[in-house]
């Protein structure tokens, strides 16, 4: 049986909101790990903010950033991200029936052991995971997709009120 629910699809298409979404309608109890938000001024994206499931948060990555580490224009973080992001991981995957990773993209991909947890997690079979997975290739995270008890959606904007209801059907089924 599928244990690992990943939505793909087109940026800004509504992963991250489907995410939060069906976290919510699975029950916040049940859920624990992280999703990313974009942080926006009156006319442009300025970077991406890392939230747990719990509340806390801290900016991951800014067009303000002097961090030698770029995806695109945006300076990433990588130390803020693994001290948010890897702690809600480990702790939803100990004491959580489904652990939240919004987004397995190029800059999480960035933190090493980050990639090292998200392998071991995927290839363990022991834990239900929802997530979202870039479109795009990236020889680490193509490894992944082709894992066992792997189900993937591709998230449009004609079928995303469709695929949530599905992906909440579907992690119902592997959690029970």
């Amino acid at each position: 049986m599928d244990k690992i629910f990943l939505l793909r699809g087109k940026p800004r298409i509504g992963k991250s909101t489907a995410i939060k979404s069906i976290a919510k309608h699975l029950g916040v109890d049940k859920c624990g790990g992280f999703y990313t938000e974009e942080i926006r001024n009156a006319v442009d994206r300025e970077g991406f903010r890392c939230i747990t499931l719990t509340g806390e948060s801290d900016v991951m990555a800014s067009v303000h950033s002097n961090s030698s580490m770029r995806i695109g224009r945006y300076g990433v973080d990588v130390d803020k991200f693994e001290n948010l992001a890897l702690r809600a991981v480990s702790e939803s995957l100990l004491s959580k029936k489904i652990t939240v990773i919004d987004e397995i993209g190029f800059m999480q991909m960035l933190s090493v052991p980050f990639q090292h947890m998200i392998k071991e997690a995927f290839s363990s079979n022991q834990y239900v995971i929802l997530g979202t997975i870039c479109l795009d290739n990236h020889p680490a995270i193509d490894s992944l997709k082709e894992l066992p008890s792997i189900k993937m959606y591709h998230m449009t904007e004609e079928n995303r009120d469709i695929i949530s209801n599905r992906v909440v059907c579907d992690v119902i089924k592997a959690i029970n």
